[in-house]
């Protein structure tokens, strides 16, 4: 009953999603939306199209964004439809699969009502509208978590395969997913192997497919200089204020610290004139030996220091004001609220970060008590994210909003799906004990 449900909310959240106004004039303000329909025009049958070469003002992206795009034509108008469509379709198979977890209705319902409550929510939905990576990264990251669930509970090996599949484009929409993908197969594993051992074996094969990704991920990202903007970034807007830290990659062959200090030591990454001061850097040649030398060093070097700095990469050296970034959400690159989504706009979000902490508690005490895998599965999932946040905030400290407003809607989505799974299994307890 519950799945029929399901499905007669993705047809009516698809009709209401499609019917919601947007501005055609928002992606007309940024360069990546030039470079992703740049890419989807290039023909699949050459190396270029899968690992594109940097040139000139055209920065590569990983490939999964622009098929999808040259799927839809390369046009504007035709990829919002398109995303719209998977942003939909990832609500429905997230909800089918999540569904498998929870055994009675009355959880099973408040689950799927929350779920598409939340993909209602501008700072999803609103992504559809803008050709930009984040709408198809999101979709396929619900898809990604969707396909894990299924191939787990319904121990087939076609699951497998279709999750194998979904793993890949969803890798490949973003440069960081690789190193999330190999740490939860990680904890999967140590997980089944306390716990569930027949979910052992798959999710050891998972660990080499993830690390078969990174390795792929990781040569197509140096040939496309992918790390250039995000580095770039980085030392303007955290190194370059530092004078120990300028120190340390100048005496690792860092040029133009010298011309940086002057120029970025008091940069404010909350200012849009000193935002488009580090975006001269892009292009300015007399900085070319910079370039240069983040592409040959700049990130071993980068790696090295993070390793060596733990304050710097745990963040404690960064203001209050400046961790509140990784909590952000709407956002204004999607453009004014609209449609059906405004009813949403003053619900979420509904958790902060301690109500994920104390579902984490609670789960953690259930499941040494009850010894089921599917309590320990939202805190493994919370632990991914927290890695997350370290790895994105580090790895670009200009775009922290923009890459870590998943932060909040991932808490949203965990601490529900907690709590539907206490609840759940608190009712089949309680049913058990009086049968009993």
């Amino acid at each position: 009953m519950t799945q029929r449900i399901n499905t007669v909310l993705f047809f009516l959240m698809l009709f209401a999603t499609l019917i919601t106004p947007w501005d055609s004039r928002k992606w007309l303000e940024f360069s990546d939306t030039e470079d992703y329909i740049h890419q989807s025009k290039i023909p699949l049958t050459t190396r270029e199209f899968w690992a594109p070469h940097h040139s000139g003002t055209f920065y590569p992206r990983p490939f999964t964004v622009p098929l999808l795009y040259k799927l839809a034509g390369g046009e504007p108008a035709r990829i919002v439809i398109m995303q719209k469509f998977i942003h939909c379709l990832s609500a429905w198979f997230l909800v089918f699969s999540l569904l498998l977890l929870i055994g009675t209705e009355v959880f099973s319902c408040l689950l799927m009502i929350f779920i598409y409550m939340l993909m209602s929510w501008w700072t999803i939905s609103g992504w559809t509208n803008q050709v930009l990576s984040e709408s198809i990264s999101l979709s396929l990251l619900f898809c990604w978590i969707a396909s894990f669930i299924l191939a787990w509970k319904r121990k087939r090996w076609y699951y497998w395969l279709a999750h194998v599949l979904i793993t890949i484009l969803f890798s490949f929409t973003r440069d960081l997913w690789p190193y999330l993908l190999v740490f939860f197969y990680l904890l999967v594993s140590f997980a089944a192997w306390l716990q569930e051992r027949p979910l052992l074996v798959p999710a050891l094969l998972m660990i080499s497919v993830a690390f078969i990704l990174f390795l792929v991920q990781q040569n197509t990202a140096k040939t496309g200089d992918r790390y250039r903007l995000p580095l770039i970034n980085t030392i303007a807007a955290r190194i370059i204020s530092n004078h120990e830290y300028t120190a340390w990659f100048k005496s690792k062959g860092m040029p133009c610290t010298d011309s940086l200090e002057i120029k970025y030591r008091k940069i404010d990454v909350n200012v849009d004139t000193d935002r488009h001061k580090i975006w001269d850097l892009y292009y300015n040649r007399n900085y070319e030996s910079l370039w240069i030398w983040i592409h040959d060093k700049g990130k071993t070097e980068y790696m090295k220091f993070m390793l060596t700095h733990p304050a710097y990469t745990l963040l404690f050296k960064e203001s209050k004001q400046q961790r509140q970034r990784i909590f952000a959400y709407d956002l204004w690159y999607s453009g004014e609220v609209a449609g059906y989504s405004k009813s949403m706009q003053k619900l979420f979000p509904i958790f902060n970060l301690w109500w994920l902490c104390i579902c984490n508690f609670l789960l953690l005490i259930q499941f040494f008590r009850r010894k089921k895998l599917i309590l320990i599965f939202p805190v493994i999932l919370s632990l991914v994210f927290l890695m997350n946040v370290f790895l994105a905030y580090n790895a670009d400290a200009l775009e922290v909003e923009r890459h870590l407003f998943i932060t909040m809607v991932v808490i949203q989505l965990i601490v529900f799906i907690s709590l539907a799974i206490l609840g759940d299994s608190l009712i089949n307890r309680s049913t058990n004990t009086k049968i009993s």
